[in-house]
């Protein structure tokens, strides 16, 4: 009885820590604890954790880039900078954040003219400078998935 009342705290502690998580990051670490292994019995509480986080989130509380399932690419160029500089790493990700709030940065008047007609979001950019030797970054909706470049490189 002592085992299954820690069980449902430890569950609970967890459910409410990750309360912010969407309903299909639920339903992948579901999906992925769910497998019949040797591990099985280890994971059967973060499945049920899962479960239960998939039950209290409804698809309608995904943005259409999770529920497209969009991710960033990021350039070679970008990659390495990325992982060479930790001030770097942090203004990608605020670039990126705000290109998924629809805040395109620094762009001329005529390209956010362009941005706000696209209706499916395919085709819009965003730019932010850097501290990285006065440069910026530009962010691309290429449908499947946001390409990330220096302003330098050249549009793949």
């Amino acid at each position: 009885m002592k085992s299954l009342i820690i069980r449902y705290l430890g569950m609970t502690s967890m459910l409410a820590l990750c309360a912010g998580c969407s309903h299909e990051s639920w339903t992948n670490v579901e999906e992925t604890t769910r497998l019949p292994t040797v591990a099985a019995p280890i994971l059967a509480p973060v499945n049920w954790i899962a479960k239960a986080g998939r039950a209290v989130t409804s698809k309608s509380s995904e943005s259409s880039d999770t529920a497209r399932g969009k991710q960033f690419v990021l350039s070679r160029r970008v990659m390495d900078s990325f992982s060479s500089d930790g001030k770097f790493m942090d203004e990608v990700l605020a670039g990126q954040n705000r290109f998924r709030s629809y805040d395109w940065g620094d762009i001329t008047a005529e390209q956010f003219q362009a941005n706000t007609k696209l209706k499916s979001g395919k085709g819009t950019l965003g730019r932010y400078p850097t501290g990285n030797n006065g440069s910026a970054i530009i962010i691309t909706d290429e449908g499947s998935e946001f390409k990330v470049r220096y302003e330098d490189e050249p549009a793949q």
